[in-house]
C-alpha cells in the first residue's frame, strides 16, 4: 500500500488505466495512511470512506467495461474544505457554516467529477482563509508532517501538509495572497495560483473578489499541469471568468530549459535566509547547466504592491463578511474578528484607488520585467517557519506578522492577478523544505510548469516525504 501512496497523480491514473492498480486499491492505500497520519498533523476536517470505496467500485467497473471516465479516472482527491457539493456542508474553516448545506456543486468540483475523480474527504484551512493564530484554529491546528512544532502558515495547509504525508494524490486550494504557494513551499510539495480568471470561482468561499484564485496542489508540476487542463477555462456562472483559450498543459511540459529566459531578483524585497539564498542558487546554477538565459533584473516596488493589494483585500473582506460580523462576531475567533473589521476603518478613495492603478501596475511590470524574460525568478517563502511557541507569543506574532515577510513575495502577484508556481528546492540545515517561486505573463503558466517539469526531472526534492 506504501508502495502505491508514493506514488505521483499521473503515474497513479497511468497505472489505474492500464489495471496495474485499482481505483479501490488506491483508496484503500490513501485511507490506511489518513488513519496513520490524521492524529499526527489533523490535515481533515471529514473523511467519506463509503462515498469514496463506492466511486471507486464505479470506476472500477467502468474500466472492466471499457469506459475512461476521464484523465483522473479513479484517482482519489481530497479539497480544502470551502467548495459546495450538493447536500453538504462546506465548514470554510468556521462555525458560522456549521448549518449551511449546498444547493448546488462548485465548478471546479463538478468539472473534476467529469474527470473521473474520486474524492475522498474535506481538508483543513485556515477560518475563513484568513490568518491563523496557534491554538485558535476553531478546526483545530493543522500540523506541518515535517516537523509538527513548526508554524504552519497559509489558508491551504490541510492540502498542502495531506499531499506531503501522502495522504492523497491532488488538491484543491484558494489564493488571496499566497495560501497555496506558502503552505506548498513549508510542505514541500508544487503549488500554482493561476492567473486571475484562469478557473472559475462559482460555488468557493468569497474573501476577497478581486484576489480570489483557485488553484492546484500536488507533488509534481506534471500533476499540477493535469489537474488545471481538468478545471481551467471559461464558466458563465463566475463573471470574471476568463475564455482565454486552455492549452493542452501536459503536453507543454516537453519544453527544455534551453533558450528560457529567466529574470532573477537584484535586490531581495526583505531579509533572505542564508538556507534559501542557496537553494535559489542552487536552482538558477541547474538552469543555467541546461543552457538557459539568466540575467538580474531590478523589480518594481513590491511593499507598493503588497500594500495596494492589502487595501483590496481588507476593504473587500470587510463587505463580505460585514453581516456575519454584525450578527455571529462571537462565533469568529479574535484574531480573524479584528482582520476582518480593518477594512472598515479604510477610506472609499484609497480602495478605488488601488483598484484603479491595478492595470497600470500590471502593464508597468511586464514591460519592465517580461520585455526580455519568459519567467521571474524569486524565493517561495523568504525565512523558514517559526516554532509555533514564538508564534504563541503575541508580541512576536505581531512583530513577524508586520514585517510582511510570510506573503511579501506572494501577494504582490495576487494583485497583478499573474501566475505564480511554488516549486520545492532543497531543505534547511534543520530539514525543512524550501521553495523557490517562478512568475509568468499572464496566462502563460505551460511556461511555469514546462520549467518546474524539467527542474523536477532533473532533482529528486519533489520525491522526499516525511516519515511517521
Amino acid at each position: 500500500m506504501q508502495e502505491i501512496t508514493s506514488l505521483g497523480l499521473c503515474e497513479l491514473a497511468d497505472a489505474i488505466r492500464q489495471g496495474r492498480i485499482s481505483s479501490c486499491e488506491a483508496v484503500t492505500a490513501c485511507l490506511e495512511r489518513i488513519d496513520a497520519w490524521q492524529p499526527r498533523i489533523n490535515a481533515f476536517v471529514a473523511v467519506d470512506r463509503e462515498g469514496a470505496l463506492a466511486s471507486a467500485r464505479h470506476a472500477d467497473r467502468s474500466l472492466a467495461e471499457g469506459r475512461i471516465l476521464g484523465p483522473l479516472h479513479g484517482v482519489p482527491l481530497a479539497h480544502k474544505d470551502m467548495f459546495a457539493r450538493t447536500g453538504r456542508t462546506a465548514s470554510c474553516g468556521s462555525r458560522i457554516f456549521s448549518g449551511e448545506v449546498a444547493k448546488e456543486t462548485a465548478t471546479v468540483l463538478e468539472r473534476l467529477d467529469s474527470a473521473g475523480a474520486v474524492e475522498i474527504g474535506t481538508l483543513n484551512m485556515t477560518e475563513l482563509a484568513g490568518s491563523d493564530t496557534p491554538g485558535e484554529e476553531p478546526l483545530g491546528a493543522c500540523h506541518n508532517p515535517w516537523n509538527t512544532q513548526r508554524f504552519n502558515p497559509g489558508s491551504s495547509y490541510g492540502p498542502a501538509a495531506a499531499l506531503a504525508a501522502r495522504l492523497i494524490f491532488g488538491s484543491l486550494g484558494s489564493c488571496t495572497g499566497g495560501s497555496i504557494r506558502i503552505p506548498a513551499a513549508v510542505c514541500g510539495v508544487t503549488g500554482l495560483k493561476p492567473t486571475c480568471g484562469r478557473v472559475s470561482r462559482h460555488g468557493a468561499l468569497t474573501r476577497s473578489w478581486s484576489l480570489d484564485t483557485i488553484g492546484p496542489m500536488a507533488r509534481t508540476a506534471r500533476d499540477v499541469a493535469r489537474l488545471l487542463g481538468c478545471i481551467g477555462g471559461f464558466d458563465a456562472r463566475d463573471p470574471a471568468s476568463s475564455d482565454e483559450p486552455v492549452p493542452d498543459y501536459e503536453q507543454g511540459l516537453s519544453t527544455r530549459l534551453a533558450g528560457i529566459r529567466f529574470a532573477v531578483q537584484r535586490r531581495f524585497w526583505s531579509v533572505v535566509d542564508p538556507d534559501v539564498a542557496d537553494a535559489l542558487a542552487c536552482f538558477q546554477e541547474i538552469l543555467a547547466r541546461e543552457g538557459a538565459a539568466i540575467r538580474p533584473a531590478d523589480l518594481p516596488d513590491g511593499h507598493l504592491l503588497w500594500d495596494l493589494a492589502s487595501v483590496l483585500s481588507d476593504c473587500e473582506t470587510a463587505t463580505v463578511f460585514g453581516r456575519d460580523l454584525r450578527e455571529r462576531g462571537d462565533e469568529i475567533t479574535e484574531a480573524n474578528r479584528n482582520q476582518l473589521q480593518r477594512g472598515n476603518f479604510i477610506p472609499a478613495p484609497r480602495y478605488l484607488e488601488a483598484l484603479a492603478l491595478r492595470g497600470r501596475h500590471l502593464r508597468e511590470f511586464c514591460e519592465r520585467v517580461f520585455a526580455d524574460a519568459d519567467v521571474l525568478l524569486t524565493p517561495a517563502l523568504p525565512l523558514p517557519s517559526p516554532a509555533i511557541e514564538k508564534m504563541r507569543d503575541e508580541r512576536f506574532a505581531d512583530e513577524f506578522n508586520r514585517s510582511r515577510v510570510i506573503n511579501i513575495y506572494t501577494r504582490p502577484f495576487n494583485y497583478l492577478g499573474l501566475p505564480a508556481l511554488s516549486v520545492p528546492c532543497g531543505f534547511t540545515a534543520d530539514g525543512m523544505p524550501v521553495a523557490c517561486q517562478l512568475v509568468g505573463r499572464p496566462f502563460d503558466e505551460a511556461t511555469l510548469l514546462a520549467v518546474a517539469h524539467a527542474y523536477q526531472g532533473l532533482t529528486d526534492w519533489h520525491h522526499r516525504s516525511p516519515q511517521i
